[in-house]
C-alpha cells in the first residue's frame, strides 16, 4: 500500500535524548563474562535496531539544517513542546542514554534496561545475574539476557565510534552541523559508515569536486525552487566549460544533499522494512573454466559442484534460510557464485514522492534522486539487506554451535576407572595413553599393530595386553578417527577386549589440542601424538574438564563455524563453555586451571592464584577461605562463590549452589521445615525435603523470610539436588554395524546404526563408523522427532553415497 504525499511530509528523523550523566558511570568497570548466545553481531544489525514504533520517536524542535554555508529549509515542526536534543555536542558521550536506547532497540521496559546496565556496571557477570539476580531482570532466561547484553555492547560500541568520528572530523575541519546531526542520528555502525566513509577518503567524491568549483550555493537555491541560469555558470574552467558539465556537477551536489538528509535516511529505513527484496545467485564465468592441468588448479576451497543448487537460484529475502545465506556468502568469497539483491521499482517511486514533499524543485529532485539512487542508494540497500541476512545467519550459526557444544560438554563422565586411550592410525601406528582414576598419566607409548591382519602372531597385541595387565586397565577409549573400525576389529580378533570394554570416543580437536601451548604446559617435552592419546582417555573420565581445553571450533559441532568472524565466535564459545561450567559447578580443590578460569568472575590470573594457594595450604576448607587468595576481593568473591563448591567443608551449604549471601535465609528455611543441614550430603536428604515442602506456600514463606521467591526456589532446588546430580546428560555409546567397516561397502538401502554427532537446522549428522559422518536431512526424518546430540539412531543409506556426502534416512531413535 502506497503512502500519500501529505502524510509523508510529517515524517521526521528519530533522535535520541541527552544523557547528562558521567560516561564512566554507565560503562562497565570490566568486561563481564557471558553465557551462551549467539553470537555477538555488529551493532544494530537486527531488524529491531532498524525499525521502531513511532510512538517512541523523539521529534526535534524546528530548526534549519545547514549544508556548508547555505540553507536548505526543512518543514516546520508540528509540536510546540518538542525539545532540541542536540544543543550541546561538546561532550559526545553525554548525547546518548544507553538505558533508553537499549529499551527502544530491544523493546523492553526502561527500568529493566536500567537494572541490567546497573548490574553490569557493578561488575556482575551474566551467569551470576541469571542465577542470583533473577528478580532484578524480570526472571529473564539466560539466552535472552545474553541478547540484551550483546545489544548493550553494540550500543556502547556505536557510542565510542560516534565520539571518535566526530573528533576526527573536527580535526580535519570536515564537520558541519548537518553532517554532525546525521552522525548522531545513526542507529548502527553501517549507517555511521554510510555518512563517514566519503569523508575519510583522501580522494574527492563527485559532490566534493563540484563544491570545490563553488557550485554548492547554486545547487541549494535550485533545490529550493529558485531559477538558476546554467549558462551564466559556465566559464573558462575546463570543468565548467559546457552547460552539460555544470548541470552534472549541480546534480552531484543535489544527490549528495538528498542522500545524506536525515529525513530521507529515515524514510529509506522505513521503506526498507516494508519492501520484499529478492536474492538471486548464478555461477560465475571464472568457475566454469576447465583446469588445464593439476598443477594449475583453480584456487577455490570447494568443488564448484558443491554449489550446484545455487547456480540459478532466487528467493525472497525473508524466506532465505540462515544456512543458505552462509552457503551463498562462502560461494561468493570463493568466486564460484555471483549474488545480487533485486529491488522492486516501487521503492524508488515512493522515495521520489517523499523527496518531492521536502524540496520545491521537482526537476532537481528527480534529477538528483535518480543520480543518488543508482550510484549510492541501491548499493546501500544491497549492502544492508545482505548485512542483515548475514547477521541473522551468523547469529543462528552461533546458536546452533553453542547448543551442540553445551550438550557435548555435558557428556556423562565415567569415574573411578583406569582408562587406556587409543588414538588409531595406519602408518604412524596407534598411540597409547593410560591414566589413573584421577586423570594422571601412568604410561604413554606407540604400538604398531597389523591392522591388515596378515600376521599369525602380532607383537603389538602382546605389548598392549601386557600394558593392560600391568596397570589394571578397566576401560579402553578408542578414538573415532582414521583406522577406528580396523583397530576395533584388530582388538576383537586378538581377544584384547574380552574382559575390557571398548568405548568409541569422538576425537575431534584432540590433535589440535596436543600441539597447543596449554598441552605443552601440562605435558612438557612430550610427543604431541601421545598427548592426543591421553586426551582421548581423559574425555572418558572427565569430558567437561578435557573438552574445555580444546578450541571449541575444532570440536566438530555446529554449522559453518569456520565462516563466522573469529572474535564473534570466540566470544560466543567462551560464554557457552562458561555457562556449562557454571551450571555444573566445580570442586575448588580438584578443578584444573582451564576449568577455574571459566568460572563466573575468574580469569587466567585468578585461577592460577587459586591453584597456588591450594597447593601451599593443602586445599580449601571453606568457601570463605577464597577471600584469602591474593587478588580476590569482595566483588570477585560475590561473582564466583556460588559456582565453586568445597565438598569437605565444615559449612554444609558450601557443598551446594546456594550463594553465601543467602546462607542465613537457607538456615532459617531449614529450621522452618525441620531438617538438619548436616545431613545435606546424605542420600535421604532430598526425599526428606520433598516431603516437607508439600504444604509450603512459597510466596508466603518468602515474605516471612524477607526474601524473594526466586532465591527461595533456588534454595529448595539446592536442598532437593541429589549428590553428584549436576545436570549431566547421558551420551549414548555408539554400537556400529559389525558387517560394515567403510564407505566402499555401502549401497542403496544399507541399514546402519550410529550416534548423532551434530544437530543443525536442516538436519543432523550421524557417525556410523564408516569414516565420514552421514547427513539425515530434515526431509528424511520421516515425521519422527528430531534426534538430539548423542542419540543412537538406526538409519538407511539413500542412493549411491560416492562421491557426494553420505545421505541417510532415519528409521528410529534407539533408546
Amino acid at each position: 500500500m502506497e503512502t500519500a504525499a501529505p502524510k509523508l511530509r510529517k515524517r521526521k528523523a528519530v533522535e535520541y535524548t541527552v544523557d547528562d550523566s558521567d560516561p564512566d558511570e554507565t560503562s562497565p568497570k570490566k568486561k563481564p563474562k557471558t553465557i551462551a548466545k549467539p553470537t555477538k553481531a555488529k551493532a544494530g544489525t537486527s531488524k529491531k535496531s532498524v525499525k521502531k514504533s513511532e510512538s517512541t520517536e523523539k521529534i526535534p524542535k524546528s530548526k534549519e539544517t545547514k549544508v556548508s554555508k547555505s540553507k536548505v529549509t526543512k518543514p516546520p515542526a508540528e509540536n510546540n513542546d518538542e525539545v532540541d536534543l542536540f544543543d550541546n555536542h561538546e561532550n559526545i558521550p553525554n548525547v546518548w542514554n544507553e538505558a533508553e536506547m537499549l529499551a527502544q532497540v530491544e523493546r523492553i521496559p526502561l527500568q529493566l534496561a536500567k537494572n541490567l546496565i546497573g548490574l553490569l556496571t557493578e561488575g556482575c557477570t551474566l551467569p551470576f545475574i541469571a542465577r542470583y539476580r533473577k528478580t532484578a531482570v524480570d526472571n529473564l532466561m539466560p539466552d535472552r539476557l545474553q541478547e540484551l547484553h550483546e545489544s548493550y555492547e553494540n550500543i556502547t560500541q556505536l557510542k565510542k565510534k560516534v565520539k571518535s568520528v566526530i573528533e576526527t572530523l573536527k580535526k580535519s575541519k570536515k564537520l558541519t552541523p548537518d553532517i554532525e546531526k546525521g552522525i548522531l542520528n545513526a542507529r548502527n555502525l553501517s549507517e555511521l559508515d554510510l555518512i563517514y566513509a566519503p569523508l575519510k577518503s583522501h580522494s574527492l567524491s563527485l559532490a566534493e569536486r563540484a563544491r570545490n568549483l563553488g557550485l554548492e550555493p547554486h545547487a541549494i537555491r535550485a533545490l529550493n525552487g529558485e531559477y538558476i541560469d546554467l549558462n551564466m555558470l559556465c566559464s573558462n574552467n575546463e570543468e565548467l566549460g559546457t552547460v552539460d558539465k555544470v548541470e552534472s556537477h549541480i546534480t552531484h551536489i543535489v544527490a549528495d544533499i538528498m542522500y545524506k538528509d536525515t529525513r530521507v535516511l529515515e524514510q529509506m529505513r522505513t521503506l526498507k522494512e516494508e519492501t520484499r527484496f529478492t536474492l538471486q545467485s548464478s555461477r560465475t564465468k571464472s568457475s566454469t573454466k576447465e583446469k588445464v592441468d593439476d598443477k594449475k588448479k583453480v584456487e577455490t576451497k570447494s568443488d564448484p559442484e558443491t554449489y550446484k543448487l545455487y547456480f540459478d537460484w532466487k528467493c525472497p529475502s525473508h524466506f532465505v534460510k540462515p544456512h543458505q545465506t552462509l552457503a551463498l556468502n562462502r560461494g561468493e568469497d570463493e568466486k564460484i557464485l555471483s549474488v545480487k539483491v533485486v529491488i522492486p521499482d516501487w521503492f524508488y517511486n515512493k522515495l521520489e514522492r517523499f523527496c518531492l514533499s521536502l524540496w520545491k524543485s521537482g526537476f532537481w529532485v528527480r534529477k538528483g534522486l535518480g543520480d543518488a539512487y543508482n550510484r549510492l542508494i541501491k548499493p546501500w540497500l544491497s549492502r544492508h539487506v545482505r548485512h542483515d541476512l548475514t547477521a541473522t545467519a551468523q547469529k543462528e550459526a552461533v546458536k546452533t554451535f553453542t547448543t551442540n557444544l553445551e550438550k557435548y560438554l555435558l557428556t556423562e563422565p565415567i569415574k573411578n576407572r583406569t582408562i587406556l586411550g587409543l588414538d588409531p592410525g595406519f602408518r604412524a601406528g596407534c598411540k597409547v595413553g593410560i591414566i589413573n582414576s584421577n586423570g594422571e598419566k601412568m604410561d604413554a607409548c606407540t604400538i604398531y599393530p597389523d591392522l591388515r591382519q596378515h600376521k599369525a602372531f602380532d607383537p603389538a597385541a602382546k605389548q598392549l595386553k601386557e600394558l593392560i595387565t600391568k596397570y589394571g586397565v578397566e576401560l579402553i577409549g578408542l578414538g573415532n578417527g582414521t583406522a577406528c573400525r580396523e583397530t576395533e576389529l584388530w582388538l576383537k580378533s586378538n581377544n584384547i577386549c574380552d574382559n575390557v570394554p571398548i568405548i568409541i570416543v569422538p576425537e575431534q580437536g584432540a590433535s589440535i589440542y596436543s600441539i597447543s601451548k596449554e598441552a605443552q604446559k601440562e605435558h612438557p617435552n612430550m610427543d604431541p601424538n601421545l598427548i592426543s592419546a591421553l586426551s582421548i582417555a581423559r574425555r572418558v573420565l572427565d569430558p567437561l574438564g578435557e573438552l574445555i581445553k580444546v578450541d571449541p571450533k575444532n570440536l566438530g559441532v555446529g554449522m559453518y563455524q569456520h565462516d563466522i568472524p573469529p572474535k564473534m565466535l570466540e566470544t560466543a564459545l567462551d560464554s557457552a563453555v562458561e555457562k556449562v561450567v557454571s551450571l555444573v559447578g566445580v570442586d575448588i580443590n580438584t578443578a584444573s586451571q582451564a576449568m577455574l578460569r571459566r568460572i563466573s568472575g575468574l580469569n587466567e590470573g585468578r585461577a592460577r592464584k587459586i591453584i597456588e594457594y591450594r597447593q601451599e595450604n593443602s586445599g580449601f576448607e571453606s568457601r570463605a577461605e577464597i577471600l584469602k587468595v591474593p587478588g580476590i576481593g569482595k566483588i570477585t568473591f560475590q561473582q564466583c562463590a556460588g559456582f565453586l563448591t568445597v565438598l569437605d567443608s565444615s559449612e554444609p551449604l558450601d557443598t551446594t549452589i546456594i550463594h553465601p549471601e543467602s546462607y542465613k535465609i537457607a538456615k532459617s528455611f531449614a529450621k522452618k521445615i525441620g531438617v538438619n543441614l548436616k545431613d545435606i550430603t546424605k542420600p535421604h536428604f532430598p526425599q526428606l525435603v520433598e516431603s516437607k515442602i508439600v504444604m509450603i506456600d512459597i510466596s508466603q514463606t518468602s515474605e516471612e523470610l524477607k526474601t524473594d521467591v526466586c532465591t527461595l526456589e533456588l534454595i529448595i532446588n539446592a536442598f532437593k539436588q541429589k549428590k553428584y546430580e549436576d545436570n549431566v546428560i547421558t551420551f549414548c555409546k555408539p554400537v556400529y554395524s559389525v558387517a560394515v567397516q567403510n564407505m566402499d561397502q555401502l549401497t542403496d538401502g544399507t541399514t546402519l546404526t550410529g550416534v548423532v554427532r551434530n544437530v543443525v537446522p536442516f538436519g543432523c549428522f550421524v557417525d556410523c563408523g564408516v569414516g565420514d559422518n552421514g547427513l539425515i536431512h530434515r526431509s528424511n526424518l520421516g515425521g519422527n522427532q528430531t534426534p538430539k546430540l548423542g542419540d543412537r539412531v538406526a538409519v538407511t543409506v539413500i542412493g549411491q553415497p560416492k562421491p557426494k556426502k553420505l545421505q541417510l534416512r532415519l528409521n528410529a531413535i534407539i533408546d
